[in-house]
């Protein structure tokens, strides 16, 4: 088949709007101002119920035309594809497409998140403008979307669009979350209280969220348990979908004209976007831009288009291996491809699955069709790998042809198929990379590509990035073992089959034997012990005597074990296979032959022993795969089990650069620098230590010190509830709130640490390694100097304000020289009262210097460390009325580079808050009050939404009417006490009288008879 003779235009315009989502295998195009592409996949686990896949439908229908409005009348969705699982029946209407669809689809149908329950949430763990990973939704919120879901959230489409601003866009919530101290639900503004939303208008009332009234203590700070109920159905309030789409009023999102963007809230969105309006951001975004840059552009808004479709009951993964055989492959570089693939084919690709080989040089041919492999084909495919180059050229483009034919073969479809492609040089025979990939792309395949060496084609990140697939790295400069292609091999492997079947890759390192005897310890954690595998590398395996495995309890697997096997010609590795392997630690002992070092590549892998009990897994990425110099890398490393975020682990990404020794990273999970939401699970770190121009190749390492913690659910960027009143409210729904409207209570915010607000329990001791990918670097030279900047300071806090003595006490994070490496020269910290210049300006601030520093000191400590200092206002910042006055602080390296961003901290001085009841008067009335029990949730749960909230406006009508109701009868209550208790005074004073009169009569009596007788 000739791919290049057919007529490509149509394509190659569709080709050209497609955005790059390196992190998932389905792409999402831009056809005109219409989305295709967007893939929605229910997991297997889900019940079949057609009422879900025909709400899908509904859901993006309406969302359709609400996105549509909302962009301003520009974009919508055009085609969505829906996977229903092969667990479900089959239907004469849905596609039968092989491939493995849910761990790369836009949106997932799935079981709750413990952490959001039925809530919508979106995985975003990148920054400003950068994509989401994926929309998570529950069979709950689908089944119910035209009944409980719309009481509980308002008009879903409203809520879809929410989240998809998240995962296309890169915008975050503008809505405080109750409880966070980071997002807090209200700010204070010059000694009036505020909710946190994007806009200034939103009207509403206050209370506590067991439905009492809300407490701030002496500091103005509101307690946590304060929520904000919007007024649905009486604000004037035009945005934003990013706050609370759920309020009729909301039509777009918050900018900077009609719908003014409120820079004072402390949102996450305002954090991550450095104040930036949400739609300044979206606009920013290509999708927007194309259409900008076209004044004739015609925008549409037609019908969504829907195709099911469905994988087979036996599912199998296609996989077409695409070698390079050109001259420039002779010698060391063909012994170590040939040994790897040797390795992938007889070792790595799974039973059952379908294997086709193509080798290209000058011109392309197919040296095995898709073949199923089992233990009879596995050797006639591996001995079908080539062994030899042919002294040729290298024409990569023919090479992706014949792939193509390969997996189109008896009218076969090409769709869902991966092909790994390995090149170590630039490509000079046409047609080339960018003549054929325009068709490639209409069969919907993934290409994940091997750089093999530093001269492969520059091309191969751009191929990837548009196919959905990864680009690896081997530098093939005789630094590293052929291990390296083994775990890029794996992780294209497994990438095709379901996350619950793929293996976990526990290890995954380079060493140097150098020693007689070295001994390794492995983890290997309950949930896993199936077929494991330990495997040893190395360009000169001759040289490794035995490998000796110790198990827990003390049994030896060395050469006599019949899982032992060795192979010092064509796969050149050592491999102890054990069908089921004791939980507990490991210990392997490596001997040396001869008296020179030697470099080993050690790998461990093993398959969770129940699939229904899922392991620890990590899945690593890179923000970008293409950088031009300056700029920085991002790694991300996500460390879950299930849907439970692992917290505390260490987590090191290894980088292996185009020359010198390889560089350590450090990955956190605390929501600073690189990191955007703090115990997420998703662990990142920048990395600057570029030394030239070339592929970089991650890889990320994990352990449990005994650290490491598991969370119940994992934080994500999240859609709302609409928030139940609990109690009766007789006050009229105000933006704002004075200190009178809380009970303020003798407590300041120093009293009490910070709490952990989740649930956790320890992890148990386990070890993980996960293949990030590579990234090329362009424009990178020797004497460019330090260009880049320190790092950002965003968690500056005021930690106390006195009026009286105008001090500040101020908590800060120390960034890092280059982002989070290094020392930083110097901090400058600025005030102002100024709050909207000073988010625009920084230097329109005042300088705090070292005459105005109480306690404390501007000196910088080390990168990632926690200090605080305290400092005295001028008089100039002193009032009588109650004010607020704003902090920013900024970093600054020793050749004057200065971070970027900073976060603005408001202290307010002149509360009037007056004492109305104290802490134990609080604690005392709460013991004594029965069905008060405080709410675990931050928003509630569905029962108690059901029961306690109607959604339309007459509903609230007569909820406010019998609230009046309510308020009218209670008024006579006093009168009615007060007559009974007179009418029983005044009866126990008449039996009082009547008693006394008879006594009194009785002794006249007496008297009467005495003195007759």
């Amino acid at each position: 088949m000739d791919l290049s003779k057919r007529n490509g235009k149509l394509v190659l315009l569709v080709f050209l709007c497609i955005l790059p989502y390196s992190s998932v295998a389905s792409i999402i195009s831009l056809e005109g101002n219409g989305y295709s592409g967007i893939v929605v996949a229910i997991h297997k686990n889900v019940p079949e119920d057609i009422e879900i896949l025909e709400n899908i439908k509904t859901l993006f229908s309406k969302a359709s035309t609400f996105l549509h409005n909302s962009t301003q009348n520009t974009l919508y969705f055009k085609e969505v594809k829906i996977v229903v699982p092969p667990t479900w029946s089959t239907h004469p209407d849905y596609e039968i497409l092989p491939g493995t669809f849910f761990s790369n689809a836009h949106v997932r149908v799935d079981l709750a998140n413990p952490e959001y329950k039925d809530t919508p949430y979106t995985l975003q763990p990148g920054g400003c403008g950068e994509h989401g990973q994926y929309i998570h939704l529950t069979p709950w919120f689908l089944k119910e979307l035209n009944g409980k879901t719309i009481e509980m959230y308002g008009a879903p489409e409203r809520q879809l669009v929410h989240e998809w601003a998240h995962l296309r866009y890169g915008v975050f919530d503008e809505y405080g979350i109750p409880g966070d101290k980071r997002y807090p639900m209200f700010y204070n503004e010059n000694g009036r209280i505020r909710p946190t939303s994007c806009v200034r208008d939103i009207k509403g009332w206050i209370e506590s969220r067991d439905g009492g009234p809300c407490t701030m203590n002496l500091d103005g700070e509101v307690d946590r348990d304060c929520i904000f109920i919007p007024n649905m159905h009486s604000n004037e309030a035009k945005a934003s979908i990013m706050y609370m789409p759920f309020i009729p009023s909301m039509e777009g999102f918050c900018d900077d004209g009609s719908h003014r963007h409120n820079t004072l809230a402390p949102t996450k969105h305002n954090a991550v976007c450095n104040y930036r309006s949400t739609w300044d951001v979206i606009s920013q975004h290509s999708d927007l831009q194309k259409f900008r840059s076209k004044r004739d552009a015609v925008t549409e808004l037609t019908e969504t288009l829907f195709r099911v479709i469905q994988s087979p009951k036996d599912a199998t993964s296609r996989y077409v291996v695409v070698l390079d055989v050109s001259g420039s492959m002779n010698g060391q570089p063909m012994k170590l491809l040939h040994s790897a693939a040797t390795r992938l084919v007889e070792d790595r690709i799974p039973d059952g699955a379908y294997l086709g080989l193509v080798q290209f040089s000058t011109d392309a041919s197919i040296l095995k069709n898709l073949t199923k492999v089992n233990n009879e084909t596995r050797l006639q495919l591996s001995r079908s790998l080539p062994a030899i180059d042919d002294g040729g050229r290298t024409a990569i483009g023919k090479g992706l042809q014949k792939a193509i034919e390969v997996l189109t073969n008896d009218n076969g479809t090409a769709e869902g198929g991966l092909i790994m492609l390995i090149t170590d040089g630039e490509e000079n025979v046409l047609p080339f990379i960018e003549d054929v990939l325009p068709e490639v792309l209409e069969y919907n395949v993934i290409i994940n590509a091997v750089a093999f060496g530093s001269e492969a084609s520059a091309k191969l990140e751009h191929m990837t990035a548009v196919t959905g697939g990864r680009g690896y790295f081997f530098s093939n400069n005789g630094s590293r073992p052929a291990s390296a292609l083994d775990s890029a091999f794996l992780e294209s492997i497994t990438s095709q089959a379901d996350i619950e079947l793929q293996p976990v890759q526990l290890k995954d390192e380079v060493f140097t034997l150098d020693e007689d005897i070295l001994t390794k310890y492995v983890n290997i954690d309950e949930e896993l012990g199936k077929d494991t595998s330990f495997t040893i590398t190395s360009r000169h395996i001759d040289r490794v005597g035995d490998v000796v495995l110790r198990s827990p309890s003390g049994i030896i697997h060395d050469s006599k074990s019949p899982f032992y096997s060795r192979d010092d010609i064509l796969r050149q590795r050592i491999q102890i296979s054990i069908p089921e392997t004791e939980h507990g630690k490991w210990e392997v002992i490596f001997r040396r032959r001869g008296d020179f070092p030697v470099a080993v590549g050690f790998a461990v892998t093993s398959e969770p022993v129940d699939v229904r009990d899922q392991p620890i897994r990590v899945r690593s990425w890179l923000n970008e795969i293409q950088l031009k110099f300056p700029a920085h890398a991002k790694v991300y490393a996500e460390v879950k089990k299930g849907y439970l975020a692992v917290i505390g682990a260490s987590v090191t990404a290894t980088v292996e650069r185009p020359m010198g020794a390889t560089v350590d990273v450090e990955l956190r999970d605390d929501g600073l620098g690189a990191d955007v939401t703090e115990n997420d699970g998703i662990y990142t770190g920048y990395f600057t230590h570029f030394n030239g121009n070339g592929r970089y190749a991650v890889i990320a390492r994990v352990s449990n010190d005994g650290q490491a913690k598991l969370k119940q659910g994992s934080k994500a960027s999240a859609s709302q509830p609409i928030p139940v009143m609990k109690g009766k409210s007789h006050d009229v729904p105000m933006q704002e709130f004075e200190p009178a409207n809380f009970d303020v209570v003798d407590k300041n915010s120093t009293e009490g640490g910070e709490e952990e607000d989740f649930e956790t329990k320890p992890a148990n001791k386990f070890d993980r390694s996960s293949n990030g990918g590579a990234f090329r670097m362009e424009a990178w030279t020797p004497d460019v100097g330090d260009v880049i900047p320190p790092g950002d300071i965003t968690d500056l806090k005021v930690l106390f304000a006195d009026t009286e003595t105008m001090q500040v006490t101020l908590e800060f994070t120390t960034p890092g020289d280059d982002l989070d490496i290094g020392n930083v020269t110097s901090l400058e910290l600025r005030t102002s009262n100024n709050p909207e210049e000073f988010v625009a300006n920084f230097d329109s601030g005042l300088l705090i210097n070292e005459t105005f520093i109480v306690k404390g000191s501007l000196h910088p400590l080390g990168p990632g460390e926690k200090t605080d200092l305290t400092i005295k206002l001028p008089e100039t910042f002193s009032d009588a009325e109650p004010h607020t006055v704003y902090f920013a602080m900024k970093a600054t390296d020793d050749v004057g580079n200065t971070s970027s961003r900073y976060n603005i901290a408001p202290a307010t001085f002149g509360m009037k808050a007056k004492i109305i009841r104290g802490i134990k008067e609080q604690e005392n009335e709460a013991k004594s009050s029965k069905g008060m029990k405080k709410s675990e949730e931050n928003w509630p749960s569905k029962d108690e939404f059901v029961k306690g909230h109607e959604s339309d406006s007459m509903a609230q009508d007569k909820k406010n009417d019998e609230h009046e109701e309510s308020g009218k009868n209670s008024k006579w209550w006093p009168v009615i006490v007060g007559i009974g208790t007179a009418f029983t005074v005044i009866m126990i004073a008449v039996l009082i009288a009547v008693v006394i009169i008879k006594k009194s009569k009785k002794r006249t009596y007496s008297s009467v008879q005495s003195q007759q007788c």
